[in-house]
């Protein structure tokens, strides 16, 4: 990729995400202005904290290149998730106090998988070579943010920024023929990075027990990757006023091509968890 794909790949990339970010918070303030007046419950004057242990089963979809590990593409489904999870831990933290909170989420996945390897030779019509490739790749995501509640009621609204941290450790053993040798040879690359985002979580208590769950954020903007983005809907159901059983499903994208390592990744499945309040 040329210099100057490379920067207008990313400038359309900002001007979407800032086009994103802009209609996302005119909308939530929009709500915000026109549920004042329904507004039917103070927020809590203490803090309140709930801690929500999870498992999010995530197929994945995309591309990761970087350093002498050529292209590798992946495409597990949903259902594949188990066979190639070796290792997972999940879990999310709130706490809060009155308008404000804090959001803190975790997730670790040791994976493996077979994939394919790819690379283009050169000159405008070079031929692309491919192989099958055993690939591993550890991946760790923690993000942190600050809400602000703009909304009280039966159908809060919380708006949201925060950083998002992600670390990829990938590595590969391909067939020795793909770079002209004998025998597998063994690739690997790594990288991390921070991206901000902003968002907005909207709820909505249905009764005492069914709570319904949106939340949306962007980030990226070319400051850690170029774009990314988050979606997820579900539903709480409490079963008493301190343990509430989660359900959803959940959307995660990152476009990272920045000192010769790409990471072009949809994550998306059902999770489930358990909430504890205190």
């Amino acid at each position: 990729m040329s210099n100057e794909t490379a920067c207008g790949r990313t400038t359309r990339q900002f001007a979407k995400g800032r086009r994103l970010a802009s209609s996302l918070l005119a909308s939530v303030l929009a709500l915000g202005a026109g549920a004042a007046a329904a507004q039917t419950a103070p927020a809590a004057s203490g803090w309140q904290y709930e801690i929500t242990p999870y498992f999010w089963g995530a197929g994945m979809k995309g591309d990761v290149q970087g350093g002498a590990l050529p292209k590798i593409s992946i495409d597990v489904g949903i259902s594949d998730i188990l066979d190639v999870l070796d290792f997972g831990l999940m879990g999310a933290f709130e706490a809060r106090k009155g308008q404000w909170g804090l959001l803190f989420d975790a997730i670790y996945m040791d994976l493996s998988m077979s994939a394919t390897a790819s690379r283009t030779g050169p000159g405008p019509i070079g031929a692309t070579a491919t192989a099958n490739a055993n690939f591993g790749m550890k991946e760790t995501v923690l993000a942190a943010a600050v809400a602000y509640r703009t909304v009280e009621g039966r159908s809060p609204v919380d708006v949201v920024g925060g950083l998002r941290y992600v670390k990829l450790e990938a590595n590969a053993d391909i067939n020795g023929s793909f770079f002209a040798q004998t025998g597998t040879v063994a690739r690997s690359a790594d990288q991390d990075w921070v991206d901000p985002y902003v968002g907005a979580r909207i709820q909505h208590l249905v009764n005492d027990r069914w709570t319904l769950v949106g939340y949306g954020d962007i980030g990226g903007f070319g400051i850690g990757s170029d774009f990314t983005w988050q979606v997820s809907a579900g539903a709480n159901y409490n079963f008493s006023k301190s343990v509430s059983g989660i359900v959803g499903y959940r959307i995660l994208y990152a476009d990272y091509d920045k000192s010769g390592f790409l990471y072009d990744m949809k994550n998306s499945g059902f999770y489930a968890g358990v909430g504890i309040r205190f």
